[in-house]
């Protein structure tokens, strides 16, 4: 009887034993899930691809690159620019010949904007925001942040179109012009006060025509105008209205777009 209880006592105390070290190795794998739940991304530190930090619309954020409906080239017909991204985060934006622009490129990074737990950063309609940083000089502002819907592989804004490859211009490491670069100033009303007068480095131009979405440079009806790489302020006027002198910078073979509201 006595065997028995001892027995009996012992493989109690192993059951006991086996189940805490059940429980240990529970907690351990638990608190392993929760430490890579709880990781939170930011820019500063060290990241690990697909996750890049892209300096955009004034500030740093962090991106992935794990989008696969997006790796190619998109191509924009209205907007005369053709972007290409590749899977290790990088890309080429190619601007098109037009009016005073003999077309150029720009070395870029892009990733899509996400929380600092790693998801997607989604809109109100369900779209993604592309985030570009260019490697040579200053991006379009316009292009800098574009969103773009995965389900259906649409942009929100522009034209873009999926395509085979983009199309070769003379211009590239940046876009030289021979150090110049231009600018259009736009509208999309009279806004009730007929011709818009535009003055910018003792030059001036006259905007007569009014377009539903901004034109390209050099487009007939805007003010368009071909300076050296630098900045510079502007004024306007018509027979209503004032704009006061306004600072903007022109970037060495990238055309630049301004409306006036």
């Amino acid at each position: 009887m006595k065997n028995l209880i001892i027995n009996t006592f012992s493989i109690k105390r192993t059951l006991v034993l086996v189940f805490f070290l059940l429980l240990i190795g529970g907690c351990e794998k638990d608190d392993a899930a929760n430490s890579e739940e709880d990781k939170v991304l930011t820019c500063g530190e060290s990241l690990e691809m697909p996750y890049q930090c892209i300096s955009a619309a004034g500030k740093s954020t962090v991106t992935t690159t794990k989008i696969p409906e997006l790796i190619g080239c998109w191509d924009s017909k209205d907007f005369d620019f053709c972007v290409q991204y590749n899977s290790d985060g990088k890309g080429l934006i190619t601007y098109k010949p037009s009016g005073l622009s003999p077309g150029s490129t720009q070395r870029i990074k892009w990733g899509a904007m996400v929380k600092s737990n790693g998801d997607l950063l989604l809109s109100n309609v369900g779209t993604i925001y592309i985030a570009h940083e260019s490697l040579e000089g200053s991006i379009d502002p316009q292009i800098a942040l574009l969103s773009f819907k995965q389900s259906t592989k649409q942009w929100y804004g522009f034209d873009l179109k999926s395509v085979g490859k983009c199309a070769t211009v003379s211009g590239g490491g940046g876009g030289s012009t021979g150090g110049k670069g231009n600018i259009i100033f736009w509208t999309k009303t009279d806004l009730g006060c007929g011709s818009i007068t535009v003055t910018i480095n003792n030059q001036s131009g006259v905007i007569n025509k009014y377009f539903n979405a901004s034109p390209a440079c050099g487009t007939s009806g805007a003010a368009n105008f071909s300076l050296p790489a630098g900045n510079y302020t502007f004024t306007a006027s018509c027979s209503k209205y004032k704009w006061e002198s306004t600072p903007i910078t022109i970037t060495e073979g990238q055309c630049f777009k301004m409306e006036l509201q």
